[in-house]
């Protein structure tokens, strides 16, 4: 791969890791007002956990915080990748 891939490898991967982190940001943020956690019984006035709202939490979090990591991994390594073919190409 030549210097010019490399950087739009870089610019790109940065740029779908700003769109994710902005999707696991909103995406919590509309969760937390439309689907609580916690929720409470009309009838009897108590609380009680809404385990279907808590598995789709961590599906949705595990999914796309799992995708944002293997972004970040990925715009480290073509940055390592970057710096080792500059130093070759100019040795």
């Amino acid at each position: 791969m030549n210097a010019q891939f490399l950087s739009a490898l870089i610019k790109i991967s940065i740029f779908a890791s700003l769109l994710c982190l902005a999707l696991v940001i909103l995406g919590n943020y509309g969760m937390s007002l439309s689907m609580p956690i916690e929720m409470k019984d009309h009838l009897t006035n108590q609380t009680h956990i809404d385990f279907i709202h808590v598995i789709y939490y961590v599906g949705f979090n595990f999914m796309f915080v799992g995708f944002l990591a293997c972004l970040v991994w990925r715009v480290k390594q073509s940055q390592r990748q970057m710096k080792q073919y500059l130093t070759h190409s100019h040795a």
